[in-house]
This record gives C-alpha cells, structure tokens and sequence, in this order.
C-alpha cells in the first residue's frame, strides 16, 4: 500500500474559462452580424426554417455551447426583426397584417404582439435545432 499523499491546501478558482481577448468578441460580433444578415435576407425570400437552420449549424459544431447558442439566437433574433421592420420603414402596411395575424394566432390583437410572436417562434426553431443537432453529434465530440 503506497503511503498517504501530503495534504496540501488548495484555493477556489473561478477562472475555468480562458479569457476572452478582444479579437475574439469581434470576431463574434462580425459572425453574428453576418449570420443576422443572411438570416434577414432569408426571411425577405420567404424562407422561414433559416433559424432552423442556423440553429442546426450552431448546434453541430465543435464549439462551446452557450456563445453558439448566443449567437444563433441573437443572429435570428436580428435577421427576422430587419426582415419585419425593412417593409416598415418602405411604407408598406404592417401595421395591419400584424394586427391580423396576431389575432389569427390567438395573441392581443396589437402590431408588437405579432411581431414580438414571430420573433420568439424564430428563437423556438434556433433553441428545437440547437438541442437536435448537440443531441445527434454527442457522439462525435
């Protein structure tokens, strides 16, 4: 039987994580605008599964979890709210189809009901994605 180790005194540490240098956050920033981007332009041709597939994409890759997520969320977040105040901004009449659908889909029957709707059901497909996608490839990380 070995003999007993020395006990040696040890202190909290709450640096688990590395610290994130300043390069690292812009590079955060420009891939969540560009996702913000793309994810607007998707939505402005009609594609409504492109935070599904922004989520699947955060969710597949080698990354820690809670920035992928982050930014997929974000990224949907801003891309669907461009796509829903650009028509805004042109003059186009949101106002009253938003009414309508918020109406159609039970909620008050109010603009910012139907637009705050439609942006959490686009954070619902990034969060159902995100969760599949880290569920399929457990197995590969």
């Amino acid at each position: 039987m070995p003999p007993p180790r020395p006990h040696v005194p040890r202190e909290p540490s709450f640096r688990s994580r590395p610290r994130r240098t300043p390069g690292s956050v812009l590079a955060w920033l420009a891939v969540c605008a560009a996702a913000a981007a793309l994810l607007g332009l998707a939505a402005g041709y009609g594609w409504w599964f492109g935070p599904f597939v922004a989520g699947v994409a955060a969710g597949a890759g080698p990354w820690r979890s809670l920035p992928a997520l982050g930014l997929a969320v974000l990224a949907a977040l801003a891309g669907w709210g461009a796509a829903l105040w650009w028509p805004a901004l042109s003059g186009a009449p949101v106002r009253g189809t938003a009414r309508a659908v918020a109406a159609l889909a039970g909620l008050p029957p109010h603009a910012a009901a139907g637009v705050a709707g439609t942006l959490l059901a686009g954070a619902a497909q990034v969060l159902a994605a995100f969760w599949l996608a880290r569920a399929l490839t457990f197995w590969a990380r």
